[in-house]
């Protein structure tokens, strides 16, 4: 897995690291909505609770940006 994947849903176009020596990007994925050093430090929210929560939603885009082309949430986090 690239350095630029969501660890949660395995997206793999964010714009930044998401965790790096410096900390959490801050950078919110649009596949699963996760913000890294939000959701998890500020909210208590582990990754994998907001997978599983991801998952049971039906692993849907959760940006207001458009999906790209063919974009398919359960496929990506299949890998």
């Amino acid at each position: 897995m690239s350095d630029t994947v969501c660890p949660i849903c395995h997206y793999p176009d964010l714009a930044e690291p998401p965790y790096s020596d410096a900390g959490a990007s801050y950078e919110i994925c649009p596949s699963c909505g996760f913000e890294f050093g939000v959701t998890d430090d500020d909210l208590g929210v582990s990754p994998q609770s907001w997978r599983r929560r991801w998952i049971e939603q039906g692993c849907p885009w959760t940006s207001s940006a458009p999906r790209p082309e063919g974009w398919d949430g359960a496929r990506q986090l299949r890998g």
